[in-house]
């Protein structure tokens, strides 16, 4: 929600504060304020009066044009197609500064001199989708009456500050310029100013031009009014600026009056053109198969579902979303009729979800509209339409449906506040910040009786009233104080290793990413997938962006790559410690699961020593040696073994599972070449861990290790064997013959070539030997030779010549 601040001034006097009071106070109080702009930049402007103007003697397109800009006559050179002597412009003197830091000062373009430059406002940094058609491709020049030497800024009225709300979900009341002076004037405890306006209806009556039938009791209320003689012309300065600064791109005077009701009251309103409508409005379920089109061209199907405005027979309007092609508002358009309506905000949530049409006005619906303002709403709309469009206002109202809602009643006591708040505050204090807020309060029998406007959809029970009255008698008052319990808090085991685990990726050089749990899609990374097992989507997602809990951590880690890659940042290490969901049928009938992963994604650069050239790069060794590492300080062994099946997300001859206690419990590997190059991420290597239930484990207790009286003794041996057994199997079959003294087996070498058969691949190895008596020859040629007979007599190698 954008406000503009001088806009919010002619609610709620705040004259005499500064923006940076106003920001401060409200994210105290009320909520966080995400922005402070201005629509367009620029200081040192002024209006100028353009008096000559003639062609560049050495240019087709230049001129050279003498402006008066008040308080002197300067020479000015300009190649806007659109400039021309008597217009009056804005002008950038010297000394200005625009947007993205360009100064303007005093210089020579093809030997003319020129002191300032003509602006357009594109220059002065407004969005192009707000600037008129005709001030497009030049310098915009105003059509009403200006000084010159005047600021340009303030003749547009643009010449204040937008702050954004960052508005939470449950404060829909916010969506509107008054329920923010609302808001304003209880934080700041000044009184809000009324909409001074006077409606002037015709003679001719408003029921016998228009008749409204509702056949469904999803459209609470449907005002319709009928006004006539309407001249449709560009909307006045205020009201663009207005617009502007809500984020809305003006286009006439009708249209532009219906959004800025829009934005004052939150009320949305839908004008129809009463020719191409006719006297009938009829508001019903849509059809089987009917269709309509929309007012951006667009062919849609509709549902049963879907709540339509019709002329009596066919779709003129999907109601609460968006206005049919066949009756809306053009340049010929005499007679209008406004409908100001209130929908089922579900219904309307279902409606633009499915057909992707987000607007202001279905969020609004949405989130709900008070109906006890419709009716203040659509005859601010008439006043406008009568003053801003010479129209005339057809007399009385047509109406169905409710017309008025009362007020929410909530009792409650000082007493019950203050032991919730940790604060004393008195029956009187409640009620003064009930009567800022607006809520009618009054003390009976010493219970505190608060009625709640309709307009405060947020506020309904007695915790409710709570957070009112604290935020609004401040957060910053109230007392830090502990709890008071006789427990000692501690982490739990599960905590403590993860822990540990973030602390030891960090060490080795990690940065930790947090990514959101909702995905577009849940398809890639299948790996630790199983059988039985269905994803969760939403049911009524935001957008089509976040509509499926994350099964996999890797393709939100992958976008942080990608991400760093388009900033020319191609070193990059990366962890998450995240949630992944599904539904179980396999095991759990359809449970929902919620685990966590550990997800590890390198690229390119490890680490250097570039003072001696060394460069250390990633690669298949370095990131499994990294979640060794990362792993031993909780006391796990990881083993690794060939991935079986593969997808097309990971090379398949750089990639392997990741096993503990016989489980695969990971993966860990290089990107697919293709989905490398198809996604621009060359040379990434990932990791996707489950660590659930290895976290869930107790760790087992370190037992020291005494340093051995006795050197280790170490022996090299190379094999022969089939290409299809792993090199981990050599490894486990060579210490099983003596699971004590023999304590470790390194693979150094691994030969494929002429001198061994075509199925077969030579491995080599350092055999380490340790014990606490002296490790003799004859003792070790031994174990050797039990290691050579015991791999022999199972065919499982044997030892190369």
């Amino acid at each position: 929600m954008k406000v503009k601040l001088n806009w919010l001034n002619e609610l709620v006097d705040l004259s005499d504060l500064s923006t940076k009071e106003i920001v401060d106070t409200l994210s105290l109080h009320s909520i966080e304020i995400e922005s402070v702009e201005r629509i367009v930049e620029g200081s040192n402007l002024a209006i100028g009066h353009v008096l000559t103007c003639v062609n560049h003697p050495d240019s087709d397109h230049l001129h050279i044009c003498t402006i008066d800009v008040g308080n002197s006559v300067e020479q000015i050179v300009c190649g806007a197609p659109n400039i021309k002597e008597g217009l009056y412009v804005i002008v950038a003197l010297n000394g200005c500064e625009l947007p993205g830091g360009f100064k303007i000062k005093k210089s020579k373009i093809r030997g003319v001199e020129s002191n300032g430059m003509v602006c357009s406002l594109a220059e002065l940094g407004m969005e192009k989708k707000y600037i008129d058609e005709k001030y497009a491709n030049g310098i915009y020049y105003f059509e009403k009456e200006v000084k010159a030497g005047d600021d340009p800024l303030k003749a547009l009225e643009l010449d204040d500050e937008v702050i954004e709300l960052g508005l939470t979900p449950n404060r829909g009341d916010l969506l509107s310029m008054l329920g923010v002076a609302y808001e304003v004037s209880a934080v700041f405890n000044r009184p809000m100013k009324p909409l001074a306006y006077k409606l002037v209806e015709a003679e001719f009556e408003n029921k016998e031009l228009i008749d409204v039938e509702i056949e469904t009791d999803k459209c609470i209320t449907y005002y319709a009014k009928v006004i006539k003689d309407v001249k449709i012309k560009k909307s006045p300065d205020w009201l663009i600026s207005r617009l502007i600064a809500f984020g809305i791109r003006p286009i006439n005077n009708a249209v532009d009056i219906t959004n800025y009701i829009l934005a004052l009251f939150g009320q949305p309103l839908h004008a129809f053109d009463y020719k191409l409508l006719g006297n009938k409005i009829k508001v019903r379920q849509a059809f089987e198969n009917e269709t309509l089109v929309t007012l951006d061209g667009i062919k849609r199907d509709l549902l049963p579902s879907d709540i339509v405005i019709t002329d009596g027979e066919k779709p003129v309007a999907l109601a609460g979303v968006m206005g049919g092609a066949n009756s809306s508002i053009n340049d010929e358009t005499k007679d209008i009729v406004i409908e100001a309506a209130i929908f089922d905000p579900v219904s309307i949530r279902k409606t633009f979800t499915r057909l992707d049409l987000r607007s202001e006005s279905s969020i609004r619906y949405e989130k709900g509209v008070d109906v006890n303002r419709i009716k203040q709403a659509l005859d601010y709309t008439c006043y406008l339409f009568k003053e801003l469009c010479e129209a005339s206002i057809a007399k009385g109202d047509v109406v169905k449906g409710i017309t008025s809602k009362e007020s929410k009643k909530v009792e409650i006591t000082s007493e019950y506040i203050s032991n919730y708040l940790g604060v004393k505050v008195s029956d009187e204090d409640v009620i003064d910040i009930m009567h800022r807020l607006q809520f009618a309060a009054s003390l009976q029998d010493g219970k505190i009786e608060i009625e709640v406007p309709n307009r405060r959809f947020d506020v309904a029970i007695k915790q409710d009233i709570i957070e009112e009255v604290g935020r609004i008698h401040g957060y910053e008052e109230l007392p830090v104080t502990l709890p008071n319990t006789a427990l000692a808090g501690e982490l739990t085991n599960y905590q403590k290793r993860r822990r540990t685990l973030k602390h030891v990726l960090k060490d080795l050089g990690l940065v930790e990413a947090i990514n959101y749990s909702l995905r577009e899609n849940n398809n890639e990374f299948k790996f630790l997938f199983n059988d039985g097992e269905e994803s969760i989507e939403l049911m009524l997602p935001i957008s089509n962006e976040r509509k499926v809990l994350r099964r996999s951590l890797v393709p939100s880690i992958l976008e942080n790559v990608s991400y760093s890659f388009n900033r020319k940042m191609t070193d990059v290490a990366f962890y998450e410690i995240g949630k992944v969901y599904y539904k179980d049928y396999a095991q759990n009938n359809g449970k929902y699961i919620e685990k966590e992963h550990l997800s590890i994604a390198l690229a390119n650069q490890y680490s250097n020593t570039l003072w001696n050239g060394k460069v250390e790069k990633v690669d298949f060794y370095l990131i499994k040696g990294l979640i060794n590492q990362a792993f031993s300080e909780i006391g796990v062994e990881f083993d690794y073994q060939k991935l079986d099946v593969f997808e097309s997300t990971m090379h398949p001859l750089r990639t392997a599972k990741i096993l503990y206690k016989g489980k695969m419990v990971g993966y860990v590997g290089e990107l697919h070449p293709k989905y490398a190059q198809a996604n621009d991420l060359k040379n990434v290597y990932v990791a996707e861990i489950d660590v659930h239930d290895i976290l869930t484990e107790v760790e087992a207790t370190r037992i020291y290790t005494p340093v051995l009286k006795v050197p280790n003794v170490e022996r090299d041996l190379a094999f022969v064997l089939k290409k299809e057994i792993s090199a981990s199997q050599l490894v486990e079959a060579i210490k099983a013959v003596d699971k004590k003294m023999i304590t470790d087996v390194i693979i150094f070498d691994l030969y494929v070539g002429e001198k061994i058969e075509s199925d077969e691949k030579s491995i080599a190895c350092k055999v380490v030997f340790s014990s606490n008596e002296t490790l003799t020859d004859e003792v070790v040629n031994a174990k050797v030779n039990k290691i050579l007979k015991t791999l022999e007599k199972n065919n499982f190698a044997k030892l190369r010549a």
